[in-house]
C-alpha cells in the first residue's frame, strides 16, 4: 500500500510539472511576453515590428518600430521611425517618401520612445515582408 501511495504522489507530481511547462508555453506564446521565451518557443528571430498610431497634443503621429516593454500604462517602443513625406517643389512631380528614425533627428534623442496608452488610438503588427522592416535592416 506504501508503494502505491508513492508512485501515485510521483505520477501527480509529474502530471502537474508537465500542465505547468505546457500553461508556461501557451501563456508565451499567446502573449509574446517575455519577448526572450517567446522567440525561444517560436523560433522567431527578433521580436515582432509594430505601426503605433497615437494622438499628439497637435494632431496624430504614426510610429514604427519594436515594442520592447509593455507596462500597464505605456509602450516602450525600440528605435522609433516614421514616414517622411516631402512635398514636391514642381509641379507634376511625386512627392519624396523616405523612412526615417527618431535617432537620426537633429536633436540626437535616444533610440526608444515611450508612448502612453492613454495617446494610442491603435497597434498593429506587421508583416516580416513589410517595406518598413525592409528599410530598418537596410539601415542597420
Amino acid at each position: 500500500m506504501n508503494k502505491i501511495k508513492k508512485l501515485s504522489l510521483i505520477v501527480l507530481i509529474v502530471a502537474l510539472a508537465i500542465l505547468l511547462i505546457v500553461v508556461l508555453i501557451w501563456s508565451v506564446v499567446k502573449t509574446h511576453k517575455p519577448a526572450c521565451l517567446y522567440r525561444l518557443f517560436v523560433g522567431q528571430e527578433t521580436a515582432p515590428y509594430y505601426l503605433v498610431y497615437a494622438n499628439t497634443g497637435a494632431g496624430s503621429a504614426s510610429y514604427y518600430g519594436q515594442i520592447v516593454k509593455d507596462e500597464k500604462e505605456f509602450f516602450i517602443l525600440k528605435n522609433p521611425g516614421y514616414i517622411d513625406v516631402q512635398q514636391s517643389t514642381k509641379e507634376g512631380e511625386q512627392p519624396q517618401i523616405s523612412f526615417r528614425q527618431m535617432k537620426d533627428e537633429f536633436f540626437k534623442p535616444l533610440p526608444e520612445m515611450k508612448i502612453y496608452k492613454n495617446n494610442i488610438v491603435f497597434v498593429q503588427e506587421l508583416f516580416a515582408d513589410s517595406p518598413i522592416i525592409s528599410a530598418y535592416k537596410n539601415i542597420k
